[in-house]
């Protein structure tokens, strides 16, 4: 039965492959945003479910390409989000008069904590003032002197009449510098010769007996005296705490009247009267400009830290954190330098990204930065889980240990933890940790690229007009913006879709305007012209690697045909991504074949430079020629087939298309057309199937025919049928094809293609295969029979 007659050729017209004209359409509101794209509403409503829920773990991760505005669309959504919430709280951490080394944080309505920091300054002072004029005033000096001498003259007379018994013995009492003692009184020098006038008499037993007893009295007046002495310090020490705490009663009561109804500060601030009132020594050094190694100076004891001031804000803050490491997101606790030695204390206590964003609001992290710090997000996961913020000093780790150094009570955490970052780290890094989807529970996806509806045409347009009023007085011309939203379609690779990567957009744009001289900038008009040379411009910066290698098939050390015929040979197409940069260039696919029984053979797959993609189409390959072609005897043939001059890997399936048309040729012996090039893959029964890059591949492939010799009006790409609409082309292509000059063709099945290649009707080729692969059998079989 003869094979079903393939379907024709289908020529393309320039206009079916030009750039999209999109037709013009109102523009969007003022207030128009990325995220009013088709292709961000997906993770718009992500972020707004987010939002709207408290439970634990509903954080987001909005995964996004390059360029999408995934980070600048996110932010401003974050910010508007948040004008309706309630301004977040202040926190202040004061001093623990208990435990000194567990300071304590203190949530203060906005606006509080500033206020509270000058009224603690303030109050110091007034305190200062106040014991100084209590205890600098003439009430209190007479009480303690008056206490003082009563107490002195009941000393002197208890030991005046001891020192009458002593005369009256013929003995004195004498200070020494032991104290107080009894001796016998030396003799007399009436005469002044510096010679006692009697000999010393010797002690009678009597004198040192009463000496004893009188030691023994002076000793108990000492004891009574030290006693006395005591109680007199305790009552000095009462009436200063009492003159104390009436001294600094007015002060603190007008602030514990202004903040003692806020939760926990009204304690506190009564324990601080308290507190004032035992460090009564601090106070003093203080008014005499004095300091002691380990006594704090009042100012410094009553310091209010404003550990996280949102005095001005009116709504919950969107964070972004550029750099999470531990430090950057809970905060740290900084040293000074003193006699030497590191010291700290409460007031050097500051704040991370974790407590700017607190109650209520957003911290914004890139998910490459914080995937460089994997310990950070291990206790950035454990603070959300327990919805607190400890701060610890994770740098001091190994160190010796600074005695004192406070670690401040955890902060109770409310906040939404928004991921920004590629598919790459979603799907890549952060999706193999086991407890990522307990902690990030919410995906907000942005497509890569978007219908070309009226409405996102109509904000494409808004979106670049709003780009424009950052220069002085430049518009953008509807011819312009019709080429920006061409370019946008060229992006996305698709006639009926632009690139949600409007940020490429943006960049063409800002280009275009600084093209233009400054001094013609004001009032000018940004034309078709100006967006064009902006996209050479950038073109040729970034190609020198495409110059490179077209220019080595121009000079011929890559070995590329754009005319004649050779059997066996084709030209096929690929694509080069070098990120900033990519192009399709031509590359020459060869088949040998002859008699055997090993089928299609890989020779990139045979030295390990083809991937499992690549060999997977040439076995495709093998499975179309046996379905065709060995029904009633055996596939006697053997086919190298490879990418000739290729020294590097090949991967993909595009190319097959190509190579199934060299192993054709091969067979039935017909010679290829060298004027040609194809691209595409397809499956095991001769049907097109689509592939990526096709305006590149069919842009690379002209450029090769125009700096070799020229076009000759005969040269051309066929691809799919299903890639037409991946068909965006520069116009310099589309102008050939509309003089004549050059051509494309898209096709269903490979026999249109071979029809077209080689020349001949698919009836002849598929005969002439046949007959090759028939004589090819009748080789192996006389072989066989003979031994061989």
């Amino acid at each position: 039965m003869p094979a079903p007659k393939p379907e024709a050729l289908k020529k393309l017209t320039a206009a079916e492959v030009a750039l999209p004209s999109f037709a013009p359409v109102a523009e969007a509101g003022a207030d128009s945003t990325v995220f009013d794209f088709t292709s961000h509403r997906r993770a718009r409503e992500a972020l707004e479910f987010a939002l709207g829920i408290e439970d634990l773990g509903y954080n987001v991760f909005v995964l996004g390409e390059e360029r999408s505005g995934r980070m600048t669309a996110t932010l401003r959504y974050l910010e508007q989000a948040m004008q309706t919430r309630p301004a977040p709280s202040d926190w202040v951490i004061l001093n623990n008069f208990r435990h000194p080394h567990q300071p304590l944080p203190f949530r203060l309505p906005v606006g509080t904590g500033r206020h509270f920091r000058s009224r603690m300054e303030a109050l110091v002072g007034e305190v200062t003032e106040a014991l100084k004029r209590a205890f600098t005033g003439e009430d209190y000096q007479r009480q303690v002197r008056s206490r003082q001498e009563k107490l002195q003259e009941e000393i002197n007379a208890r030991l005046e009449e001891v020192q009458k018994r002593a005369r009256a013995a013929g003995l004195e009492i004498v200070r020494t510098e032991t104290g107080l003692t009894v001796m016998v009184p030396p003799p007399e020098d009436k005469d002044g010769d510096g010679k006692p006038d009697t000999a010393p008499q010797p002690h009678s037993p009597e004198t040192e007996a009463t000496a004893k007893r009188l030691l023994e009295e002076l000793a108990e007046i000492n004891r009574w005296a030290g006693q006395r002495q005591m109680e007199l310090v305790g009552w000095i020490r009462e009436l200063n705490q009492r003159i104390a705490d009436h001294a600094i009663a007015g002060p603190v009561d007008s602030v514990l009247a202004e903040f003692g109804q806020i939760p926990q500060l009204g304690r506190w601030l009564t324990e601080m009267r308290a507190d004032m009132t035992e460090q009564l020594g601090a106070f003093q050094m203080a008014m005499e400009g004095e300091s002691k190694p380990g006594v704090m100076p009042p100012a410094q004891r009553y310091a209010v830290n404003l550990f996280v001031d949102h005095g001005t804000e009116t709504h919950p803050k969107v964070v972004l954190e550029p750099n999470p490491t531990y430090e950057n997101l809970f905060g740290r606790i900084e040293y000074r330098q003193a006699a030497g030695s590191l010291e700290t204390d409460f007031t050097l206590i500051r704040p991370g990204a974790l407590h700017q964003a607190n109650d209520g609001g957003v911290l914004v992290v890139r998910a490459e930065a914080l995937a460089r710090d994997p310990a950070a997000w291990t206790f950035l996961k454990g603070a959300l889980r327990d919805r607190s913020i400890q701060i610890e000093e994770r740098y001091r780790a190994g160190s010796v240990p600074i005695a004192g150094a406070p670690r401040p009570e955890p902060i109770p955490l409310d906040l939404k933890l928004v991921i920004v970052g590629s598919p790459f780290w979603y799907y890549s890094v952060f999706s193999g940790d086991p407890e990522f989807q307990a902690y990030v529970k919410v995906k907000a996806d942005i497509d890569p690229d978007m219908e070309a509806t009226a409405g996102n045409i109509a904000c494409y347009a808004g979106l670049l007009r709003d780009m424009m009023r950052q220069f002085d007085g430049v518009t953008l011309s509807p011819d312009a913006v019709d080429r920006l939203l061409g370019e946008a379609a060229r992006e996305a690779g698709h006639r009926r879709k632009l690139t949600a990567r409007f940020e490429l957009i943006d960049d063409i744009l800002v280009e275009a305007v600084r093209q233009l001289p400054a001094a013609r900038r004001k009032g000018a008009v940004l034309g078709h012209e100006a967006v064009e040379a902006a996209i050479a411009a950038r073109h040729r910066r970034n190609a020198r690697v495409e110059d490179r290698l077209q220019e080595a098939v121009t000079d011929g050390t890559v070995m590329i045909d754009v005319r004649g015929r050779v059997v066996g040979q084709i030209n096929a197409l690929v694509v080069r991504d070098l990120g900033d940069h990519a192009f399709g260039m031509p590359a020459r696919v060869s088949a040998r074949a002859s008699a055997g029984r090993e089928g299609v053979t890989n020779i990139e797959r045979d030295v390990d430079l083809g991937g499992p993609i690549q060999q997977k189409g040439v076995m495709v390959l093998q499975g179309f020629l046996a379905g065709s072609f060995a029904r009633d005897i055996p596939l006697s043939f053997t086919c190298s087939i490879t990418f000739e001059q290729s020294y590097g890997g090949v991967e993909g399936d595009s190319a097959s298309m190509a190579e199934l048309i060299a192993i054709l040729s091969d067979l039935a012996d017909i010679p290829v057309r060298q004027d040609l090039a194809i691209t595409g893959s397809v499956n095991q029964h001769g049907k097109t199937q689509a592939i990526g890059g096709a305006y590149h591949k069919v842009e690379g492939f002209f450029r090769t025919c125009v700096e070799n010799g020229g076009l000759t009006g005969d040269q051309g790409v066929v691809l799919p049928r299903s890639n037409e609409q991946n068909l965006v082309l520069d116009p310099a292509v589309t102008a050939a094809i509309a003089e004549g000059r050059f051509h494309l063709w898209s096709v269903d099945s490979i026999e249109e293609a071979a029809e077209l290649f080689l020349d001949t009707g698919w009836n002849e080729i598929r005969r002439r295969v046949e007959t090759r692969l028939r004589a090819f059998n009748g080789v192996l079989t006389e072989a066989r029979h003979k031994g061989i």
